[in-house]
């Protein structure tokens, strides 16, 4: 999965400020929020572009600066008087080029699902972790964490608002779009 020019600093850059703003800008978890935006936040913008080159699509993602700015700003300002984090994040998105559409409303309802799907995935994987691994311990703490990350973003990304995954999906088909923001829900409030 070749990246394109700039599209691997773009990538970069978005992960780090959200494993700052995960980790509360605390040195101690910042491995654990580093594998929770690792498969929470890379591998769902990588669902994305997957799935529209799998239509012959151009996409790539793309950071937003002013996003990242308002989410570091925001996430400094709101530690400083408040003690803990306020996330949230708009840090870019992966943008598609489709010089044709089969049905247009179908093929990107497919595309902007395959974000939430895989954190759905992740999620599930982890919260399995979660019960077989010893509680409170360093995989346990890792794996919960995980959880909480992808199930948090799936579900978010679900609500039914423009530019959010969940419009797109909503706008393609109600049915898909009320199971994958159902399950999220639910899955969540296993964590």
């Amino acid at each position: 999965m070749k990246l394109r020019r700039g599209e691997l600093e773009d990538l970069t850059i978005s992960f780090l400020v959200l494993v700052l703003l995960f980790s509360n800008f605390e040195p101690r978890l910042l491995g654990y929020a580093g594998l929770a935006v690792l498969t929470a936040f890379v591998f769902h913008e990588l669902a994305h572009r997957m799935v529209a080159r799998s239509y012959g699509y151009t996409a790539f993602y793309k950071r937003w600066d002013t996003g990242i700015a308002l989410a570091l700003g925001l996430g400094i300002l709101s530690r400083l008087t408040t003690g803990s984090t306020w996330i949230f994040a708009a840090l870019g998105a992966v943008q598609v080029y489709a010089p044709y559409a089969y049905d247009e409303r179908e093929v990107f309802g497919r595309i902007a699902l395959a974000g939430p799907a895989t954190n759905v995935a992740v999620g599930v994987l982890a919260l399995i972790a979660v019960r077989v691994l010893p509680v409170l311990s360093t995989p346990w703490y890792a794996a919960r964490i995980t959880a909480s990350v992808n199930l948090w973003l799936a579900l978010f990304n679900l609500f039914p608002f423009p530019p959010l995954d969940g419009w797109k999906v909503l706008r393609w088909n109600i049915g898909y779009w009320a199971i994958a923001a159902g399950l999220a829900y639910f899955l969540y409030t296993l964590v």
